[in-house]
């Protein structure tokens, strides 16, 4: 099975194999053959596991707790950290969940040895959403915006519940995102981030599946359908309206300097415009928080501060 065959088979839903038009094959062509999808699979892992191990003794950390959704970036962060020496505790957290999404965070927990713990938020979610100033009873309201306010409280809820269970056992939260959704802005200010994110860099379409089908992680997950389980709709690439493949097309494409319009129908043009808008509008999410300047000595402070930081370290 060739590179391209491979990408396709990690983006198959439910049995669709994810349908490209002649204008976005070719752009898949040449991003593999300048490597924008890597082919050294294991060489990524070997160099995560040795950046967590090295954090790990940097901060003389060994627990680290995170959100097992169900879904595949939190199943190969789990892996990770097991596989760099840390003890690794997976909480459920469902908040009226999919029983099915619940499970699979449970199987996953079970098929790669960690610990795993269930605290079930949907009391506490309800409470939340009843106190709160002109907000849509939890199971209602239909409009996007809405939908998204409540799935913003939803995460910020689970990670409140992560940092607490993390404070009880001394350790630190791991962040699940991959780059996909940090491009995206698929992510919450202050929710579903945490203090380490070892999959931060990795395209969801490619390098995501491929790394957790390489480390165990069980095949229901490999090929879940991908989902916030922020309850905003049925998946993300529901939200988006076309695929994980599509938007990384896109994405390494800019990044590489390699991407064209040209050639490019109505729907291509209007799959590119979604993506450079989604970018473009969520850029404020990855500078957060802003450090400004102080008004006299400029970013003197802050400098001095990451020096003090470094030699305090290497003391």
């Amino acid at each position: 099975m060739n590179l391209r065959e491979e990408i396709f088979k990690y983006n198959t839903r439910q049995g669709n194999e994810p349908v490209l038009s002649s204008f976005f094959s070719n752009h898949l062509k040449k991003l593999i053959e300048i490597g924008a999808f890597s082919v050294k699979i294991k060489d990524i892992q070997d160099q995560l596991v040795k950046d967590l191990t090295e954090y790990k003794t940097t901060y003389n950390l060994s627990n680290i707790v995170l959100g097992m959704s169900g879904g595949i970036d939190s199943a190969l962060t789990a892996a990770l950290f097991k596989k760099a020496g840390w003890n690794v505790t997976g909480l459920t957290l469902p908040i009226h969940q999919n029983p099915e999404e619940t499970q699979r965070g449970i199987d996953a927990c079970k098929a790669l040895g960690i610990a795993h713990e269930e605290v079930d938020l949907s009391d506490a979610y309800d409470d939340v959403i009843s106190h709160l100033h002109e907000m849509p009873h939890p199971n209602g309201g239909d409009t996007k915006a809405e939908k998204v306010r409540r799935g913003n409280i939803r995460a910020r809820l689970r990670m409140i519940t992560l940092y607490n269970e993390a404070a009880k056992q001394q350790g630190i939260v791991g962040s699940t995102d991959n780059f996909s959704e940090l491009s995206a802005g698929f992510w919450t200010l202050h929710g579903d981030v945490g203090d380490v994110a070892p999959i931060q860099s990795l395209s969801k379409s490619w390098e995501v599946p491929a790394l957790a089908d390489m480390m165990g992680v069980p095949q229901e997950t490999v090929y879940a359908t991908p989902t916030d389980g922020l309850g905003v709709d049925a998946g993300d690439e529901a939200q988006f309206g076309f695929t994980y493949l599509h938007f990384d097309i896109v994405l390494l494409g800019l990044l590489n300097n390699i991407f064209s319009n040209e050639g490019a129908d109505e729907n291509d043009v209007a799959i590119i415009d979604s993506v450079k808008s989604k970018i473009k509008a969520t850029g404020y999410k990855r500078i957060n928080p802003v450090n400004l300047r102080h008004p006299l000595r400029g970013n003197g402070l802050y400098d001095a501060l990451q020096n003090l930081d470094d030699n305090l370290l290497g003391d």
